[in-house]
């Protein structure tokens, strides 16, 4: 191995591979990945290796990086303690990411309940809404039945004031004949009441005239 080459330590190395140092030091026990200062604590790399090393983790599966950065990553002050603890933890930039995320979907989640509420309360009034037009439908039916019922009644009694004016015309017509039968009546009275006072005198007058 040359020793002129570039090295770097653990945390670089980590930066590098997107994970914890947790995993890279899984990759030094592997033999995936060459290190020296093991038994002091303190790594070191070199330069290519590590990025030959994470080509070669991106050619087997670009998803895998991600998924350990979240299950496995350093928490502060605990890589100075080699056996201090064993359970995955997460970086604080991930940390706060996921919180970020989190928020993310809380606000998301508030948004659609939101949403859903307006839905509810929308179709609330959409059923009121109906409600009331139906209503009104009903009344409009009823007002135009009263309207037909109303022409109706308009057109019989116009057709009966044109019977009532034509049987008074009738009547008028059948009152003048009348009077004027009344006339020729009392006319043809007066006449014959002039004869018999005629006869009347006529008798008389003979009745002197042959003692009678």
């Amino acid at each position: 191995m040359d020793s002129g080459e570039e090295r770097i330590g653990l945390g670089g190395a980590a930066a590098i591979l997107g994970c914890s140092q947790d995993t890279v030091r899984r990759y030094v026990a592997e033999g995936r990945l060459h290190a020296t200062g093991i038994a002091e604590g303190n790594y070191t790399f070199t330069l290519s290796e590590v990025r030959e090393l994470a080509r070669l983790l991106n050619e087997e599966s670009p998803g895998d990086q991600e998924e350990e950065e979240i299950f496995e990553g350093e928490v502060i002050g605990d890589e100075t303690f080699e056996n201090s603890s064993h359970l995955p933890a997460v970086p604080f930039e991930r940390y706060e990411r996921l919180l970020q995320q989190g928020q993310d979907y809380k606000t998301r989640l508030e948004e659609r309940n939101r949403q859903m509420e307006e839905i509810r309360q929308e179709r609330d009034a959409a059923r009121v809404e109906i409600d009331r037009l139906w209503s009104e439908i009903e009344r409009l039916n009823l007002v135009e039945f009263q309207r037909e019922l109303q022409e109706k009644t308009i057109s019989t009694l116009e057709e009966e004031k044109a019977r009532l004016e034509t049987e008074r015309e009738n009547l008028i017509q059948e009152r003048v004949k009348l009077v004027e039968e009344k006339a020729a009546l009392s006319e043809e009275r007066t006449r014959l009441e002039a004869e018999l006072e005629a006869l009347k005198n006529r008798r008389g007058f003979f009745r002197r005239l042959f003692g009678g």
